[in-house]
């Protein structure tokens, strides 16, 4: 059969009831574990695997491919509504949509944040149906130089944000990587920072980090506001205001970047939604004409994000279906479920089963369409504990952070660091310190390590492996140039204040 005669046969698979409610249940799923903190997409994916033993490959798949795109966009929901991002990929959406909730958007901050991650999602899957073929042979030539470019390029077009002071910025960024060195070092296997506990020989996950420092310290600061003034933060009940195609044409610009670097960077084997999130920011704020303005509630911001987001699960699926490879760690359970049913994913694939692939692809690309009225009807349900008292929602927050933290490790030390990452959180945002590098630091520091040491061992320490390599070195140039470009900005532009022509 010809590529389209597959693309209708798979559609038809796909509408039929069985397969379609699988699909559109896997959808609310991974919304539902995207938005509460703690219990993250992954982990939804990870329970439902048992579950397919008793399912076909497609219907299964297609239960996966829903949590995997609910998911990814999932954590936007809380991150907007309570600045709390479900998931470590929805802190850059969540920087500037829970502002912009604040200056009184929040309805078309949830209607954006919808539509973009439902674009991003459906091209990335449009791409996935035309690329996969020949993409084998692109992704194979990338090695762990390149992923360290990417990731560097993530670290240093986000640490500028905070343009009041670059120096505390880089304090919290460099704390971050320094706790995300704790535990026994992958590439080695030798204890660091551990002193001589075995509590700290695990690690401190990042998912934990993120849970204090977000949750936890959201709750203090409003509980010790309304200690202060005798009433919280008005807090009224959004409706989701969908964007018009006017209001598009105004961010077309931000859209198509967040497309861009989402699918470009979905086509690099383990970068990621959360890496990808992150320099899509980044890219984002040098590319305005206002960078300043990044953090206090912007469009653009929210806009490459949650585009970029969605953008990159089509190359995450991609590697799955092309080289057997998973992309990220959804695809990675995916893939379990392929190998479950006797299918083993590759190049193979395509020739032994092109009508299950077909159907999958039309199912992802479908899943994203319906994930719109999906998304509106979850964000209306979060909304309404915007009407709960905040000394009850602080509490039910507090409790789900308990379960969600809890139920990563099974290790209850993970409940004392959450509780001292919160008080740290509070405490940041009393005295004006930015949470954001630190974040970044603890998330995409230990990748850095990882892939900098692989390409040095293989290397033979020889550092100027990162520049002869044509991609590293180009984007590693291109990192230095997005971290020293703002410098030069300003310079240039206290020279012509202070010799007008």
């Amino acid at each position: 059969m010809g590529g389209w005669e597959l693309f209708f046969t798979g559609l038809g698979n796909v509408l039929e009831p069985f397969n379609f409610t699988m699909m559109a249940t896997g959808l609310v799923i991974g919304v539902l574990a995207g938005a509460l903190p703690g219990i993250t997409m992954m982990n939804a994916i990870v329970l439902v695997l048992p579950f397919t033993y008793i399912m076909g490959i497609v219907p299964s798949l297609l239960l996966m491919s829903g949590i995997y795109c609910g998911g990814v966009f999932g954590g936007s929901i809380t991150g907007i509504l309570f600045n709390i991002p479900g998931d470590p990929m929805n802190v850059p959406t969540t920087w500037e949509g829970y502002k912009l909730n604040k200056k009184g958007f929040v309805s078309k901050a949830l209607g954006m944040a919808i539509m973009c991650s439902a674009i991003g999602g459906v091209v990335s899957g449009v791409l996935m149906t035309l690329l996969s073929p020949p993409f084998a042979k692109i992704a194979l030539s990338f090695s762990s130089a390149e992923y360290f470019a990417v990731v560097f390029m993530g670290m240093v077009s986000v640490v500028v944000i905070e343009s009041k002071s670059v120096s505390t910025a880089f304090i919290s960024l460099f704390f971050g990587m320094l706790l995300g060195t704790i535990g026994i070092d992958e590439i080695y296997g030798a204890p660091r920072f551990t002193f001589g506990s075995r509590l700290l020989e695990t690690g401190i996950n990042f998912t934990i980090v993120l849970i204090g420092l977000f949750a936890i310290g959201e709750v203090l600061e409003q509980l010790c506001e309304k200690g202060k003034t005798g009433e919280g933060v008005a807090r009224l009940r959004p409706k989701v205001h969908v964007p018009s195609l006017r209001e598009f044409w105004e961010i077309k610009g931000s859209l198509l970047r967040g497309l861009g670097v989402g699918v470009g960077m979905g086509a690099l084997p383990g970068a990621g939604a959360t890496v990808t999130s992150f320099v899509s920011y980044g890219v984002e704020r040098q590319c305005s004409k206002q960078p300043q303005l990044f953090g206090t509630g912007v469009w653009e911001g929210l806009v490459a994000s949650e585009t970029a987001i969605n953008g990159s699960t089509g190359g995450a699926m991609m590697h799955l279906f092309a080289l057997g490879i998973p992309g990220s760690g959804a695809t990675a359970v995916m893939m379990g479920a392929f190998l479950l049913h006797g299918i083993q994913p590759g190049p193979l694939l395509f020739t032994n089963s092109p009508v299950e692939v077909y159907t999958i692809f039309v199912g992802f690309i479908l899943c994203n369409l319906v994930m719109i009225p999906a998304g509106v009807v979850c964000s209306k349900f979060f909304s309404e504990l915007m009407r709960v008292p905040e000394s009850i929602l602080g509490a039910f927050i507090i409790v789900f952070c308990l379960l969600g933290a809890y139920g990563l490790r099974n290790d209850s030390a993970d409940l004392w660091y959450m509780a001292l990452f919160g008080i740290v959180g509070y405490f940041m945002r009393r005295f004006d310190l930015p949470v954001p590098p630190l974040v970044l630091g603890v998330i995409l520091g230990p990748l850095a390590e990882r892939f900098f040491m692989t390409t040095m061992i293989g290397a033979d320490n020889d550092i100027s492996v990162f520049f002869t390599r044509p991609v590293s070195g180009a984007v590693i140039i291109i990192s230095l140039a997005l971290f020293f470009w703002p410098i030069v900005k300003g310079h240039l532009k206290q020279r012509r204040a202070e010799n007008p022509a």
